[in-house]
């Protein structure tokens, strides 16, 4: 076999180490790597064979890979782009392909065929399983797998638990992680259609009008018989009473006719529709008075849409076994239905009942409080739509049960907001007044508003020294927290780095009156010391600052004065703490979202 260039192979193992790093949080595996160029590089066998060639290839690939790993993931998912036209998603995709957690190959599908559908209830705001999950694994298998189609569909058939605002929010939070639809559909747009099936279903026989109590169909459904209306009100003059208004809001429900004997209680005579007459629908008012239940608009809709896989979480496991009688009462090919297992996220209650109840309370201010796991919620507290889709392709592309570790978001996030985040200084309200000796009569703080991108400026300060107690001296403000290493400068006789102004000795601490004093230095960085952050002491330079965590504690304290010119939705890095989004900016308080370490 012909000899492989250097150049040739240099190129290669640059592509493989840098796709396993990404797979594997920045960090690639020699073994790993060397192990899948074999499978996928013939021409890497041959040199495997000879021990000079094999050892230099180690060498090589040792040296690529401690290059690659030595780099930000952020600059690796560059490199590989740039390079090789590959993006990271496409790698969490191909991965998820590959593994036994990834996507299994969808039963009788057919490239361009498959059509599938995620179908939430404007009855509230998304929260973060709903995309990594109910939304995601069928978009991805209908556009990413086979060029099919991926329909978004509202569920507005109870006008008692919809409103208005949910609609829009719904397709904006789709929108803004990345999910595009190639229809988007109403269901009570349909409300015609369903009392067509409906007439259709009472002249098969197949459907009744139970008027019982619900105590009372209970009886009977517990001890495997029929209702009295069972065979007495199947006719369609009956469903037209319940059109008319001789049938008030509670009197009727349209029944399915399977069997009452069935084994499974939820398939004896399942209702399909009931009146609502005392609430408006959103969309249609008091035009309707019958409206369609989930099992039977699913069914209803999957048919009209032509949906190949329905895909959702396993607790619908019911559900499908209803909708099969639906559509063997009424002659129609059933879909093929796909249960994904649950996500478990650490540290987050996903429903929505329970995040209606602390708003009904005024615990919280809104879906988009920092405190809950919506995807509003998320972004607005600084996580960013990016790594929610990369979480999604990392963790949420697999059926079984799955547990999710906020760190692997955070990890993420870290990735994409790392190279726009805009840093600045903040200090707790605790801290304590830092009063250094002998300072110049002037100091220049000139700090790059992101050190990874100098293109977007630099943030400068120029404080001047003024006279105490026969000194020149400059007051700073800094953190309670960094009090052990202020203690340890004191006892070692050390240096600290003020950041990007002054190195300074540490000569005395008086925690009564929370004031430490120190010595100037020189402005200039020396190698080896550690690093505090700081705020000026002069109110002119400073501005009160209030961070928000996601565990609902609100911190008060103080941001530098040029944190004036961030704007809502600006991402940042608070020095030393972590990031987190601009809120608010009200020009004399900023209020700042924390995201995570």
């Amino acid at each position: 076999m012909k000899k492989v260039p250097e150049s040739k192979l240099r190129e290669i193992l640059l592509k493989y180490a840098l796709i396993n790093a990404i797979e594997h949080e920045g960090k690639a595996d020699k073994k790993a790597v060397i192990k899948k160029l074999v499978v996928d590089e013939p021409a890497i066998r041959e040199i495997l064979k000879n021990r000079e060639e094999r050892e230099k290839l180690m060498q090589t690939a040792e040296e690529i890979i401690n290059k690659v790993n030595e780099m930000p993931i952020n600059e690796q998912e560059e490199l590989l782009s740039k390079r090789f036209g590959i993006t990271i998603e496409q790698i969490l995709l191909e991965r998820a392909k590959r593994t036994r957690t990834g996507l299994p190959p969808l039963p009788q599908a057919k490239k361009g065929k498959v059509i599938t559908r995620f179908a939430p209830a404007p009855s509230g705001a998304l929260h973060i399983g709903h995309i990594l999950r109910a939304a995601f694994i069928p978009y991805v298998y209908a556009k990413k797998i086979y060029d099919g189609k991926f329909i978004v569909r509202l569920e507005d058939t109870d006008p008692r638990r919809i409103k208005p605002i949910y609609y829009e929010w719904i397709l904006e939070d789709l929108k803004a992680v990345g999910i595009e639809w190639d229809e988007l559909i109403y269901e009570s747009d349909h409300f015609d259609k369903y009392y067509e099936v409906i007439e259709e279903l009472f002249k098969r026989g197949k459907a009744y009008v139970c008027t019982c109590s619900r105590e009372e169909f209970q009886k009977y459904k517990l001890q495997k018989k029929p209702c009295p209306h069972r065979d007495t009100q199947d006719d369609v003059r009956y469903w037209e009473k319940m059109l008319n208004g001789t049938y008030k809001e509670g009197e009727a429900v349209v029944r399915l006719k399977p069997k009452m004997a069935d084994p499974n209680p939820a398939l004896r005579d399942p209702p399909l529709a009931r009146i609502i007459d005392s609430v408006p629908h959103p969309r249609t008012g008091y035009k309707y008075r019958v409206y369609p239940l989930y099992n039977f608009a699913c069914a209803v809709e999957d048919h009209m849409s032509k949906v190949t896989h329905v895909i959702r979480a396993k607790e619908h496991e019911v559900n499908e076994h209803v909708q099969r009688r639906i559509y063997q009462a009424l002659g129609w090919e059933t879909p093929i239905f796909i249960q994904y297992g649950m996500l478990l996220i650490e540290g987050m209650e996903l429903h929505k009942r329970h995040i209606r109840e602390k708003l009904k309370k005024g615990d919280i201010l809104g879906w988009d409080d920092i405190t809950l796991p919506t995807v509003r919620a998320l972004l607005r507290r600084g996580i960013h739509p990016k790594a929610l889709r990369l979480m999604a392709f990392h963790v949420g592309l697999s059926l079984r049960d799955a547990r999710v570790e906020l760190k692997t978001l955070y990890y993420f996030n870290r990735q994409v907001i790392n190279p726009i985040a805009k840093r600045i200084f903040f200090v707790e309200a605790s801290g304590w007044k830092l009063t250094i000796k002998d300072a110049p009569e002037k100091l220049v703080a000139r700090i790059p508003w992101n050190p990874e991108s100098l293109e977007v400026g630099f943030r400068e300060y120029r404080l001047f020294s003024t006279k105490k107690n026969g000194e020149r001296v400059v007051e700073l403000f800094i953190s309670e927290r960094d009090l052990d290493l202020l203690r340890d400068a004191v006892k070692m006789r050390h240096y600290l780095r003020l950041k990007g102004l002054a190195t300074i000795l540490i000569e005395d601490i008086n925690e009564r009156e929370k004031i430490v004093t120190a010595k100037f230095v020189t402005e200039k960085t020396l190698p080896g010391l550690k690093i505090i952050h700081w705020v000026p002491y002069a109110d002119d330079l400073r501005l009160s600052a209030f961070l928000e965590k996601p565990n609902g504690e609100v911190i008060p304290g103080y941001v530098e004065l040029l944190a004036a010119n961030l704007r809502p939705g600006d991402y940042v890095q608070l020095e030393r703490i972590g990031f987190g989004r601009i809120i608010r900016n009200e020009g004399e308080v900023v209020r700042i979202a924390f995201a995570h370490p």
